[in-house]
């Protein structure tokens, strides 16, 4: 049987590859390194196919050290107020809302940390 997750995977990677994301290097022995993993996702059109599959390469944040390899944590994110108003404004001048998927979001912020992940 065929993986199904090995082109969505091959997918994320190229795209690290290819926005220069990361360097293989050797593991150091003396900086915390942070575990990895996959998450994975099936996305469904509206008639309820599928539409395809997403693997993302995640960190186990949960292993970071402050200080080592952050200095503060944030997520940027809607007020629910703001999204009602949203979706007010739309409604009454008979506009259409759609979502947006952010490939990359997170390069949008700076690090100043060198962060070694396996």
């Amino acid at each position: 049987m065929e993986n199904l997750w090995l082109e969505p995977m091959s997918k994320e990677i190229e795209m690290l590859r290819a926005q220069d994301i990361f360097e293989v290097v050797q593991r150091p022995k003396d900086k915390n390194v942070i575990g990895s993993k996959w998450v994975y996702a099936v996305k469904w059109n509206e008639s309820g196919e599928l539409d395809k599959r997403k693997a993302r390469v995640v960190v186990k944040g949960y292993t970071q050290v402050i200080g080592e390899n952050y200095d503060k944590t944030y997520a940027l994110v809607a007020q629910l107020e703001s999204v009602w108003l949203v979706c007010a404004i739309a409604a009454a001048r008979w506009l259409h809302l759609w979502q947006v998927d952010f490939v990359l979001a997170f390069l949008n912020s700076e690090n100043t940390y060198d962060i070694y992940m396996e």
